[in-house]
């Protein structure tokens, strides 16, 4: 009989590093949003929760909070953003025109967020220090919110756009609504924050608009 090799001594089957980073993403997922309901819980209980608080009430230690917010005040402002975003398909109605798509959740982003500008502000200092506090292989993940809104008008497409093309409309569309977006028309463009409103739902329209005519032409 040909020799066999005992199942004692063989080794234990290997985790692809794409399994090992999908998991350690999902982990720091889950102790964003952690962080983000004590500190809602909290505060809505009338407290004025300190950072130490928040990760107590989380089960995470006060070094682990600190690497995924560094202020408290952008832990609380991220915290009641995130509350204040509705789902899609509240803002837009089900098989709705992409074009159309896109500018309701350009508009519906924005105006949330120039809602609490300050917020804006306090939040995305708080995203640029963790960055630069943080090895970029251990830096805690962004909830990148908007992708909620963006991906589901992007997959919609997929008999009309390839793979690239897609890919490249998601891309574009993550630069007309979030924080940056905001910073840039309002602290860069010295728009309005109706102008910016109104440039981000144009922005957000156009880029739909464009990849539509490419695919229709190239076919």
């Amino acid at each position: 009989m040909p020799n066999q090799t005992s199942s004692a001594t063989q080794s234990p089957p290997t985790v692809s590093r794409t399994n090992l980073q999908k998991g350690r993403a999902n982990q720091k997922q889950r102790t964003y949003q952690a962080l983000l309901d004590a500190a809602l819980g909290l505060s809505e209980a009338g407290q004025q929760p300190t950072l130490q608080d928040i990760a107590k009430k989380a089960m995470v230690s006060r070094a682990t909070a600190y690497r995924y917010f560094p202020s408290v005040d952008a832990l609380i402002h991220e915290a009641y953003f995130g509350r204040g975003v509705v789902p899609l398909d509240e803002v837009v109605a089900p098989g709705p025109d992409p074009v159309e798509a896109a500018g309701r959740a350009a508009d519906a982003m924005n105006r949330l967020l120039l809602g609490d500008e300050a917020g804006v502000h306090i939040v995305e200092r708080a995203f640029m220090q963790m960055w630069l506090d943080n090895a970029s292989e251990d830096r805690p993940a962004r909830m990148a919110r908007r992708m909620n809104y963006i991906d589901p008008i992007v997959d919609s497409l997929a008999d009309r756009l390839d793979d690239g093309a897609r890919s490249r409309l998601r891309t574009g569309l993550a630069m007309t609504m979030g924080t940056e977006a905001i910073l840039a028309m309002r602290d860069v463009a010295g728009a309005s924050r109706e102008e910016a409103i109104a440039a981000g739902i144009w922005a957000a329209q156009s880029l739909v608009r464009q990849a539509l005519a490419e695919a229709s032409r190239q076919s």
